[in-house]
This record gives C-alpha cells, sequence and structure tokens, in this order.
C-alpha cells in the first residue's frame, strides 16, 4: 500500500531558498505526495514561484492566503489536507530524498502514529552542516515516553517538521496563532496521543540557520516569552496527568526560565529595564527549582552553574568568569 502524504510548507519571505526546498520535496523517493504550498501573504516572487512549481507537479496545490503568521498558514494547509499521513517543512529548509520513504516504514514497521527522524544544523554564513538532535536507535517507545525525549531534547524536540504523522492525531488539534515555539503547545500533545512514536536515527531534515530569521533574531520581544509561557502551562499540566515524565517537564521549565534570564542578563540596559518585572518573575521562578537543577541528572556542570548564578542575580557580573575557556 501506498498512502497519500500530504506535505504542507508555510511560504512566506523566502524567494532564495524556496526552489531548494521544493526541488527536495519534489524529488523524494516516495513519490504518493500531496504538496501543499501555503502562500502566506508573501510580498516577494515567493507566490509565482509557488505557481510555478505548481505548473510542472500535478501533485502541488497552491494556497494564496492574507498573512496571518506561520501559525496560520499551517493551519490552512491542515484544513486543505487530504492525507492520510501529514508531515510539514519549512520553506528556508530541505529534506532528504528518503525522508518521507523513511518515516512512513518506519511507522508501518511498528504498527506506530507518528515518526521522527534526525536533523542537519545548516549554518547560513559558513554553509557548514553538523548533525543536530537526532534519535540514537532505530527503536519504537510510547508516546508519552516520547514526549518525555521531547522535553529533555533526547534526540529529539518539539519541531513539527522532522516527523510524520497519522492524520488522526492532529483532528482537534492546530497551531496557535500570533505566537512563536507554536510547535511547542501543539507536538507534545501529538506525542501523548499517539500510542507508540518510532524513532529513525538518521539525519534527514536540514534546518537552516538563516539570519534574521525568526528563530535566529537576539531581540527581545513580547513573543521573546512566549517560550517559557508555554513550559508554564506544559508543567504542572504533566506533574498532573503523567507524573511518569514530571521531572523531564520540570527540565523543560527550567530550561526556558534560563533562556529568559540569558538573555536579559546578556541584554542592554534599555532592555532591562523594559522587561525588569519578568526578569523579576523569571528569576523568582527559578529559584524555586534551585535543588532540582543542582541534583537533577541532564544538567551539566556549567549549567547548574550558569542556573544558579542567575538565581543569585550574579550572571551578568561573573559571566567572563564562567566562560573563561571559550
Amino acid at each position: 500500500m501506498n498512502p497519500l502524504i500530504s506535505v504542507i510548507v508555510p511560504v512566506y519571505r523566502v524567494e532564495a531558498f524556496l526552489p531548494r526546498c521544493l526541488d527536495s520535496i519534489c524529488g523524494q523517493t516516495y513519490r504518493n505526495l500531496e504538496i501543499i504550498l501555503v502562500d502566506d501573504g508573501s510580498p516577494d516572487n515567493c507566490g509565482k514561484i509557488c505557481d510555478e512549481y505548481g505548473e510542472k507537479d500535478p501533485r502541488i496545490r497552491v494556497i494564496h492566503k492574507e498573512n496571518g503568521g506561520l501559525s496560520s498558514a499551517r493551519n490552512a494547509g491542515l484544513d486543505a489536507a487530504a492525507g492520510e499521513y501529514i508531515g510539514f517543512v519549512d520553506s528556508d529548509d530541505w529534506i532528504a530524498p528518503e525522508m518521507y520513504e523513511t518515516l512512513l516504514r518506519a511507522i508501518e514497521k511498528w504498527d506506530a502514529q507518528l515518526a521522527c527522524c534526525g536533523r542537519y544544523d545548516v549554518r547560513e554564513k559558513t554553509g557548514e552542516e553538523k548533525i543536530g538532535l537526532c534519535p540514537k536507535k532505530d527503536e519504537c517507545v510510547s508516546g508519552v515516553a516520547f514526549a518525555g525525549k521531547i522535553f529533555r531534547y533526547d534526540g529529539c524536540d518539539s519541531s513539527a517538521c522532522d516527523k510524520l504523522y497519522r492524520r488522526e492525531l492532529l483532528e482537534g488539534l492546530r497551531y496557535p496563532e500570533g505566537r512563536v515555539c507554536e510547535d511547542m503547545p501543539v507536538t507534545y500533545r501529538l506525542a501523548l496521543k499517539a500510542e507508540r512514536a518510532a524513532l529513525c536515527p538518521k539525519p534527514m531534515y536540514y534546518y537552516f540557520h538563516r539570519q534574521g530569521s525568526i528563530t535566529q533574531t537576539r531581540e527581545i520581544t513580547d513573543k521573546t516569552f512566549h517560550y517559557s509561557q508555554n513550559t508554564a502551562e506544559i508543567y504542572p499540566y504533566i506533574q498532573k496527568n503523567y507524573p511518569e515524565i514530571a521531572e523531564s517537564a520540570r527540565f523543560l521549565r527550567v530550561h526556558s526560565l534560563a533562556h529568559i534570564l540569558l538573555l536579559l542578563s546578556q541584554s542592554d540596559e534599555e532592555t532591562r529595564k523594559k522587561y525588569c518585572a519578568q526578569y523579576a518573575d523569571a528569576r523568582r521562578e527559578l529559584a524555586r527549582h534551585t535543588g532540582f537543577f543542582l541534583t537533577a541528572s541532564g544538567f551539566s556542570f556549567r549549567e547548574r552553574a550558569t542556573d544558579f548564578l542567575l538565581v543569585l542575580g550574579l550572571y551578568r557580573l561573573l559571566r567572563p568568569l564562567l566562560h573563561r575557556d571559550r
């Protein structure tokens, strides 16, 4: 059997990178694809490029819509998708030719509801490719265990794009619009809905770290805090309903709080003043987890030391000493 896979590609301001992305999807060894390109009101030539590819490949469907952001574009693609399986590719990234065939065969092999592969991190400035997060071995785990791995960045994370999902997992779930880190509040719920998750220990997704992209910008705005706001909801929910992975969810919570404090500690004085209340709240919350991050497995010595200095409010002062070997 060759079930239909719907591949959803949100498109916005990536005309220099879009052909590479689309060529990699059209060139998949698994041919029974429905490729949904969602032109999210892109002001450049992306809409035209999408239409040109649609004329060349009958598997491509193009949706043109007003700009609503990444989540809005993904949701539009989901509403239009007809496939038994769903995959996502961001339009400045690309995928290995065998990615969807490998993920689908893994799902079939393990009778799983989703599959996850590894990825390469590719830097725009240098073109350097490094293996990023990648499952350690070919195996099948429970959906709950997979959620725990996501929380700990154990070979995988909440990215939507290095995975393949059975369609029914996404029923009743959509990506939150107007937010960044939009994968996080959705992917762990998909994992928890799945009975089994197949892991493929091979990097097949090429994650392009592009200057100026949403995930690479260092500018602090209100959206910077969406990461920690997500974990503020996730941790108590997991603690109450899935205590067997509560420690993993707590690990993610600590990571998100430290992330905010690190960004603010290294920002300019005006930014620190603007977000002083958020800084104080994050520092106070991280302090409640001091015993955890000092003793729990998964934290390196440098992470423990950094988090402790953040709690004490001394990181900015002692940062050169902590990182003197770099």
